[in-house]
């Protein structure tokens, strides 16, 4: 079967359990972000980073799959969608991103400067930072979504500002 199917041709794309979205719907634009920064994510996991970040990135990525699963839905059909068993975000997966934060103060002397450390991890973690920053603003517009799931990506986006700073010290 041919990746090329040209039903999107006209704007247009198959939403989950049928019917069309237009692809500058909230749903698909929070979603083309959310794929944004996961793809983001895999760049930083092929630069030399510490496992334990690697390893949280991999679940950090399983979670976004399932956020953009969440996302491709419209509202009047989630219901249906998350009780046939699809995975969501929800509150202990928030507070897991919120555990990970804790344990990596940080000092705070003005704005961070990406890149300034010379550090190209560090510099590609603040570029994940401004993604995920405006996968928020883009899930936050979508009807229904889950508060937990825009609280996953502050507090990721918070993760990410602070794993750049912790590479810029390493750097």
């Amino acid at each position: 079967m041919s990746i090329i199917t040209k039903r999107g041709d006209d704007g247009d794309t198959d939403a989950m359990y049928g019917g069309r979205l237009s692809k500058n719907a909230p749903e698909v634009v929070a979603c083309g972000d959310v794929d944004e920064l996961n793809a983001a994510l895999g760049l930083l996991r092929v630069c030399d980073l510490p496992g334990e970040i690697v390893e949280q990135i991999d679940s950090i990525q399983g979670h976004l799959v399932a956020l953009m699963g969440l996302l491709s839905v419209p509202a009047h059909k989630r219901e249906k969608y998350l009780a046939d068993g699809f995975p969501s975000l929800g509150v202990t997966d928030v507070d897991w991103l919120e555990e990970i934060a804790v344990e990596m103060p940080a000092k705070l002397n003005g704005w961070a400067r990406p890149g300034a450390s010379g550090g190209e991890p560090a510099a590609r973690m603040d570029m994940a930072r401004t993604v995920c920053r405006r996968a928020e603003r883009s899930a936050w517009a979508v009807e229904g979504v889950s508060s937990e799931a825009c609280r996953f990506l502050n507090r990721l986006s918070d993760v990410l500002w602070l794993w750049a700073r912790k590479l810029e010290t390493e750097a």
